[in-house]
Order: C-alpha cells, then sequence, then structure tokens
C-alpha cells in the first residue's frame, strides 16, 4: 500500500486516532485512495510508527462516516460512493453556499468585490496556461472568499466541514468540454450582481451553478468516465 503518512508531523495537541483519521479521510476523499482498496490496519501502523490501536480507532470511525466498509472477513475497504452520495453532498452544499451567498452579498464591501473580480481573473489566466490544479485552487479560493464576507461563524464551519467531500467533484469541471469556462463565466454574473447590491439574485446564482455541477458530475460517472 502506498505511503499516505510522507507528509503527517506527528504532535502533542492532537490525539493520534485523530491525526490518523483525518489523513485517511483526505486520502479518501481527493481520491488518493480508492474505492474498493483495502486498508491494512498492520501496514497503515508501520507507516507512521505507531501502535495498531489509534488506526483501528480512526477506521470505527470511518466507518461511522460511511467512508470505509467493513469486510466479512475483517478489515475494511475505502467504500465506493453512489450517484446518491453524489446528489446528496451537492444537496447539502448547495443548500449551505446559497444561504451563506445571499448573507454575503448582503454584507459584501467593494474591496472583496475587487478581490473576487482579481480571483476570477487569475482563474481563467490559469485555465488558459493549462495549469489545471491552480485553476481548481483559485476556484475554491473565490467560494472561500465570498462565504467568509456571510459573517456567520457556523456557517462558515459547516462549509468546512464539507470542504474536502466537495473537492473531489471539483475536478471533474476541467475533463469536460468548457466546464470551467462555464464556472468562472458564473463566477463574473455573482460579480456583477453584488455590485448591484441584488442578494437574492447573487443566492440564485450560486445555486444554480451549483445545481450545473452537479449534474456535470453525475453525468460523468453515468458515462464512466468518473468514480463517483
Amino acid at each position: 500500500m502506498e505511503n499516505i503518512f510522507g507528509a503527517i508531523k506527528i504532535g502533542k495537541r492532537k490525539p493520534l486516532r485523530e491525526v490518523v483519521y483525518d489523513s485517511l479521510k483526505k486520502s479518501i476523499l481527493h481520491g488518493k485512495l480508492k474505492a474498493k482498496q483495502r486498508l491494512i490496519e498492520e501496514t497503515l501502523a508501520n507507516q507512521i510508527g505507531i501502535s495498531r490501536t489509534p488506526v483501528r480507532e480512526a477506521f470505527h470511525k470511518l466507518e461511522r462516516d460511511d467512508l470505509v466498509s467493513r469486510l466479512p472477513k475483517g478489515g475494511f475497504a475505502v467504500r465506493e460512493f453512489t450517484n446518491e452520495d453524489v446528489e446528496e453532498i451537492f444537496g447539502i452544499r448547495i443548500a449551505l453556499e446559497s444561504y451563506a451567498a445571499y448573507l454575503a452579498a448582503t454584507h459584501i464591501t467593494p474591496d472583496k468585490i475587487a478581490a473576487l473580480e482579481e480571483k476570477a481573473d487569475e482563474s481563467e489566466k490559469a485555465l488558459k496556461k493549462g495549469e489545471d490544479e491552480k485553476a481548481v485552487q483559485l476556484y475554491t479560493e473565490f467560494h472561500d472568499l465570498l462565504y467568509k464576507s456571510c459573517k456567520s461563524k457556523k456557517l462558515i464551519e459547516m462549509i468546512n466541514g464539507y470542504r474536502d467531500y466537495f473537492y473531489r467533484y471539483r475536478s471533474a469541471l476541467l475533463h469536460t468540454p468548457n466546464g470551467f469556462k462555464t464556472s468562472i463565466a458564473d463566477h463574473r454574473q455573482m460579480i456583477e450582481a453584488m455590485k448591484k447590491n441584488n442578494p437574492r439574485l447573487v443566492e440564485s446564482l450560486v445555486r444554480t451553478h451549483l445545481e450545473k455541477g452537479m449534474e456535470i458530475v453525475l453525468k460523468e460517472i453515468t458515462e464512466g468516465r468518473m468514480v463517483p
């Protein structure tokens, strides 16, 4: 099994089981660990140089999150996501982020709008240069910057809690015709609506933007170009 713990630093502030859990969760949601891949407790413990107990505890937590499933003869494997999972994840994202966008648009300042315009410009440049990873990162930064203006700490925490679930699908936009170009165009429409002080329109644009993203991902899965 590939070593996924190479960059992990063990500190005293966080329990080992949480360090292992966070790393495994991110590896699953970012696609580093593939669907149906078996997770071997002893191997992972040896990779990080710890006892098997924290690894076992992390597996149990991942099982409660529906990210791994228990194998009939013992051990665990990465659970395969279904279309229903995709719809649920996007449904949560649409509810949280469209509301955050509405609140943000009621509080947004001219300097924040200018910063969003800069992110949209940078995204377009990265896309033209073929810098796919950078384009995905800038896409994320645009949304993060927008939602930070909502002035709701709890709402931002909820959005951040699902960040890794969303990450695995953003790259799908890069591999569809005009996928990211459409996303950037959507971002520019959001900016214009904010300039016109129209929070309800911003909310509607974000909802439509995310619904289009969900349709793209489901189509990629249905046509076999992407594993959910």
